[in-house]
Protein backbone atom coordinates (compact mmCIF):
# COMPACT_ATOMS: atom_id res chain seq x y z
CA UNK A 1 0.00 0.00 0.00
CA UNK A 2 2.86 2.36 0.83
CA UNK A 3 4.44 1.69 -2.59
CA UNK A 4 1.18 2.60 -4.31
CA UNK A 5 0.98 5.87 -2.37
CA UNK A 6 4.59 6.70 -3.26
CA UNK A 7 4.00 5.85 -6.91
CA UNK A 8 0.87 8.02 -7.01
CA UNK A 9 2.76 10.92 -5.42
CA UNK A 10 5.55 10.48 -7.97
CA UNK A 11 3.09 10.51 -10.88
CA UNK A 12 1.34 13.58 -9.47
CA UNK A 13 4.67 15.37 -9.08
CA UNK A 14 5.66 14.47 -12.65
CA UNK A 15 2.34 15.75 -14.04
CA UNK A 16 2.60 18.99 -12.03
CA UNK A 17 6.09 19.51 -13.47
CA UNK A 18 4.90 18.93 -17.06
CA UNK A 19 1.95 21.31 -16.65
CA UNK A 20 4.29 23.96 -15.20
CA UNK A 21 6.65 23.48 -18.18
CA UNK A 22 3.77 23.88 -20.64
CA UNK A 23 2.50 26.98 -18.85
CA UNK A 24 6.00 28.45 -18.82
CA UNK A 25 6.41 27.72 -22.53
CA UNK A 26 3.05 29.31 -23.27
CA UNK A 27 4.02 32.44 -21.31
CA UNK A 28 7.33 32.69 -23.16
CA UNK A 29 5.61 32.25 -26.52
CA UNK A 30 2.97 34.81 -25.56
CA UNK A 31 5.66 37.34 -24.63
CA UNK A 32 7.45 36.71 -27.95
CA UNK A 33 4.17 37.13 -29.84
CA UNK A 34 3.49 40.44 -28.09
CA UNK A 35 7.01 41.69 -28.92
CA UNK A 36 6.57 40.68 -32.57
CA UNK A 37 3.13 42.31 -32.66
CA UNK A 38 4.52 45.57 -31.28
CA UNK A 39 7.30 45.55 -33.86
CA UNK A 40 4.86 44.87 -36.69
CA UNK A 41 2.58 47.68 -35.57
CA UNK A 42 5.54 50.10 -35.68
CA UNK A 43 6.09 49.01 -39.28
CA UNK A 44 2.41 49.57 -40.10
CA UNK A 45 1.65 45.87 -40.56
CA UNK A 46 -1.84 44.61 -39.63
CA UNK A 47 -1.58 41.97 -36.92
CA UNK A 48 -4.10 39.41 -35.71
CA UNK A 49 -4.22 38.52 -32.01
CA UNK A 50 -1.45 35.95 -31.74
CA UNK A 51 -1.86 35.35 -28.01
CA UNK A 52 -5.16 33.51 -28.47
CA UNK A 53 -3.47 31.11 -30.90
CA UNK A 54 -0.62 30.52 -28.49
CA UNK A 55 -3.05 29.77 -25.68
CA UNK A 56 -5.03 27.35 -27.87
CA UNK A 57 -1.86 25.54 -28.96
CA UNK A 58 -0.69 25.25 -25.36
CA UNK A 59 -4.08 23.97 -24.23
CA UNK A 60 -4.13 21.36 -26.99
CA UNK A 61 -0.61 20.25 -26.11
CA UNK A 62 -1.25 19.92 -22.38
CA UNK A 63 -4.66 18.25 -22.64
CA UNK A 64 -4.00 16.00 -25.64
CA UNK A 65 -6.99 17.47 -27.47
CA UNK A 66 -7.58 19.43 -30.66
CA UNK A 67 -8.72 22.97 -29.86
CA UNK A 68 -10.79 24.67 -32.55
CA UNK A 69 -11.62 28.34 -32.17
CA UNK A 70 -14.95 29.36 -33.70
CA UNK A 71 -16.61 32.72 -34.28
CA UNK A 72 -20.23 32.02 -33.35
CA UNK A 73 -21.48 35.31 -34.79
CA UNK A 74 -22.72 38.59 -33.38
CA UNK A 75 -24.44 37.20 -30.31
CA UNK A 76 -22.30 34.13 -29.72
CA UNK A 77 -18.79 35.57 -29.64
CA UNK A 78 -15.67 33.42 -29.82
CA UNK A 79 -15.92 29.76 -28.72
CA UNK A 80 -12.99 27.46 -27.96
CA UNK A 81 -13.99 23.81 -28.42
CA UNK A 82 -11.74 20.89 -27.41
CA UNK A 83 -12.16 17.73 -29.46
CA UNK A 84 -10.96 14.55 -27.77
CA UNK A 85 -11.34 11.86 -30.46
CA UNK A 86 -10.72 11.51 -34.21
CA UNK A 87 -14.41 11.43 -35.12
CA UNK A 88 -14.88 15.21 -35.07
CA UNK A 89 -18.35 15.11 -36.63
CA UNK A 90 -18.42 18.21 -38.82
CA UNK A 91 -17.78 19.28 -42.39
CA UNK A 92 -16.43 22.65 -43.57
CA UNK A 93 -17.36 24.98 -46.43
CA UNK A 94 -16.20 28.34 -47.78
CA UNK A 95 -18.85 30.89 -46.81
CA UNK A 96 -19.50 34.49 -47.88
CA UNK A 97 -17.46 36.70 -50.14
CA UNK A 98 -20.03 36.67 -52.98
CA UNK A 99 -21.25 39.70 -54.91
CA UNK A 100 -23.32 41.09 -52.04
CA UNK A 101 -21.12 40.04 -49.09
CA UNK A 102 -18.62 42.29 -47.41
CA UNK A 103 -15.08 41.09 -46.79
CA UNK A 104 -13.38 37.94 -47.96
CA UNK A 105 -14.90 34.44 -47.71
CA UNK A 106 -14.53 32.59 -44.40
CA UNK A 107 -14.30 28.89 -43.60
CA UNK A 108 -17.49 27.84 -41.86
CA UNK A 109 -19.16 24.73 -40.47
CA UNK A 110 -21.22 23.24 -43.31
CA UNK A 111 -22.78 20.34 -41.42
CA UNK A 112 -22.74 18.90 -37.90
CA UNK A 113 -23.26 15.14 -37.60
CA UNK A 114 -26.25 14.08 -35.49
CA UNK A 115 -25.06 12.72 -32.14
CA UNK A 116 -21.45 13.35 -33.26
CA UNK A 117 -18.72 14.88 -31.14
CA UNK A 118 -19.19 18.38 -32.59
CA UNK A 119 -22.92 18.35 -31.82
CA UNK A 120 -22.28 17.03 -28.31
CA UNK A 121 -19.81 19.89 -27.75
CA UNK A 122 -22.36 22.47 -28.95
CA UNK A 123 -20.89 23.36 -32.36
CA UNK A 124 -23.47 24.85 -34.72
CA UNK A 125 -23.79 25.02 -38.49
CA UNK A 126 -22.47 28.31 -39.99
CA UNK A 127 -19.98 29.03 -37.20
CA UNK A 128 -16.77 30.44 -38.71
CA UNK A 129 -13.51 28.57 -38.04
CA UNK A 130 -10.88 30.99 -36.72
CA UNK A 131 -8.04 28.62 -35.78
CA UNK A 132 -7.16 24.99 -35.21
CA UNK A 133 -4.68 24.22 -32.42
CA UNK A 134 -3.61 27.86 -32.52
CA UNK A 135 -2.96 27.99 -36.28
CA UNK A 136 -5.04 30.69 -37.97
CA UNK A 137 -7.34 29.36 -40.70
CA UNK A 138 -6.62 31.06 -44.02
CA UNK A 139 -8.66 29.01 -46.51
CA UNK A 140 -10.80 25.93 -46.99
CA UNK A 141 -8.10 23.54 -48.24
CA UNK A 142 -5.73 24.58 -45.45
CA UNK A 143 -8.47 24.23 -42.81
CA UNK A 144 -9.52 20.77 -44.02
CA UNK A 145 -5.91 19.54 -44.06
CA UNK A 146 -5.20 21.02 -40.62
CA UNK A 147 -8.40 19.52 -39.20
CA UNK A 148 -7.56 16.08 -40.64
CA UNK A 149 -3.91 16.20 -39.51
CA UNK A 150 -4.73 17.30 -35.96
CA UNK A 151 -7.65 14.88 -35.62
CA UNK A 152 -5.44 12.00 -36.78
CA UNK A 153 -3.29 12.51 -33.66
CA UNK A 154 -6.31 12.00 -31.40
CA UNK A 155 -7.43 8.59 -30.10
CA UNK A 156 -10.28 6.66 -31.70
CA UNK A 157 -13.67 7.08 -30.00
Amino acid sequence: EEKVVLAAASVESFLDEKVAEAESGAKTAEASAKTAEEGAKKEGVEVVDATVGVAAAAAASVTGTMVVEFDAGNNGGIKMVSFKTRQVGLALVLSGGGCCASGKPKVAVKTVDKKGQAETLGVLKSWKVVSINGTPVTGLDQAQKLLADCAAKLPQA
